[in-house]
């Protein structure tokens, strides 16, 4: 092995640069020739390795390179392998290779109990077939919580197209969990509907909805909408210290007098991370905001002073 490793090396060596040039640059000859099943190897893993800086059409010279049915074949018998490494070997690869014509095979692949096999599998599906199966996704991520919900929406950044239909019908299911998604996904699309949902999410019985909600209007800023603001700025008193502290960042994009007495107010809150919040708002506000927090340092209350304090000695030390 250790004689197979020092071979693959010295390939690596020598055909590294010239597969960085061909990936880079607009010139469409390569001359790399792998022949031998050594070479292969080195190229298969050289493509993996950067696979997401190569153009489409580069990729298909690759491939060609290495042998396509080759790569293909043996990603097949991993993907149909009862090894279930030797499985989830095979459904990365199909992605990373964008071998769509096993999307059938990865399709019915949702249906295992294998929660980390789904991620792999929902991840690969969405790299070749872009929103084509989204649906089928989320279903599935759904269920049970199969899927923590960040690694769900890292599935939807590698969406390309445009999926606010699909959001839309999250929105309008009973799961909470594909609502929460849903709603931080609009606000991170800036789509024409994410100030309704917004508006009718932020007064939500569930506090994990009007967090969303709350996340998805830091993504959008101030609209100049004041009925939007307005609705926004009704959770300031809200018993759950999470809401409030997600309201103290989304004021921070929000320059108004009624934003500024609200995070003036919240550097008394009871919750540290709401009082930390407010701080690091107020001195976004520039000028209006660090006289604020200077004139809290002489307040009577210690929380406020302690925050104010906390801030503007980062801010001094950071200059």
């Amino acid at each position: 092995m250790n004689r197979i490793n020092k071979k693959k090396a010295a390939i690596k060596s020598e055909y590294e640069d010239e597969f960085v040039r061909f990936i880079t640059s607009p010139d469409d000859e390569i001359k790399v020739e792998p022949k031998t099943y050594l070479e292969k190897k080195v190229c298969q893993s050289l493509i993996l390795d950067y696979n997401a800086y190569i153009p489409e059409s580069k990729r298909k010279v690759l491939l060609e390179r290495t042998g396509t049915d080759e790569t293909l074949n043996k990603v097949t018998r991993n993907l149909s392998s009862s090894n279930v490494w030797k499985k989830k070997t095979g459904t990365f690869l199909a992605g990373e290779y964008e071998f769509d014509t096993l999307a059938p095979v990865l399709l019915k692949q949702l249906q295992t109990k294998d929660n980390q096999l789904l991620f792999v599998t929902a991840k690969s599906l969405i790299k070749m077939c872009d929103r084509q199966f989204l649906k089928e996704v989320l279903q599935e991520a759904a269920k049970d919580n199969r899927m923590e919900k960040n690694q769900v929406l890292s599935l939807l950044e590698l969406v390309e197209e445009d999926i606010e239909d699909i959001l839309e019908e999250c929105m309008l299911s009973d799961d909470l969990f594909l609502q929460v998604i849903a709603l931080e996904e609009l606000g991170k699309r800036h789509y024409s509907n994410s100030v309704k949902w917004i508006r009718t999410s932020v007064l939500h019985s569930q506090k994990e909805i009007r967090i969303a909600a709350l996340k998805a209007s830091y993504n959008i800023g101030n609209s100049g909408d004041d009925l939007y603001l307005n609705d926004i700025v009704s959770v300031k008193d809200d018993s759950e210290w999470e809401v409030r502290s997600f309201l103290a960042k989304v004021l921070r994009k929000i320059n108004t007098e009624k934003s500024m007495d609200i995070l003036i107010d919240y550097m008394s809150d009871q919750n540290w991370y709401v009082r930390h919040h407010a701080a690091d708002s107020l001195y976004a506000h520039g000028d209006r905001g660090i006289n604020a927090l200077n004139h809290l340092l002489y307040s009577d209350d210690r929380f406020a002073k302690d925050a104010a304090g906390a801030v503007l000695q980062k801010v001094a030390l950071n200059k």
